[in-house]
């Protein structure tokens, strides 16, 4: 295998561990947040519902890109052997932005579900409260 090839794929793995690793801690910060100040619950909801919407139209563009991206490195591949590796290494770098954007995407609405849960927590003790 290529040196180029094992560089990016080592390359790619690392962007991904590194990119979940920073959900998981953001995660646990909103967590603790809305533990300390309940009512930014809504705040929140709204934050991640939007981008949520923004991650989901950035999807659609990066599939198109990656579709390019192997298009181009096939073209390539076939007429210009010698760039071949740069267009490898662009469309395996388009793979790991999607692969990302899949990640954060999934990561905001699993976030959405318990903001939404604690928002009704939330409503309910409130409820029960004013009773």
């Amino acid at each position: 295998m290529p040196n180029y090839v094992t560089i990016s794929l080592i390359a790619t793995l690392a962007i991904i561990i590194a990119f979940q690793g920073i959900s998981k801690m953001n995660k646990k910060i909103e967590r603790d947040h809305i533990a300390k100040n309940p009512a930014k619950a809504k705040e929140y909801i709204k934050r991640n519902e939007e981008l949520l919407e923004r991650t989901n139209k950035l999807n659609k563009k990066m599939l198109n890109f990656l579709t390019f991206t192997i298009i181009a490195v096939i073209a390539v591949f076939i007429f210009v052997p010698v760039f071949t590796p740069i267009f490898f290494i662009a469309s395996l770098f388009a793979f790991t932005l999607l692969i990302s954007n899949i990640i954060l995407r999934s990561s905001l609405e699993d976030r959405l579900k318990i903001f939404k849960s604690l928002s009704l927590e939330i409503k309910n003790k409130n409820s029960t409260l004013n009773d």
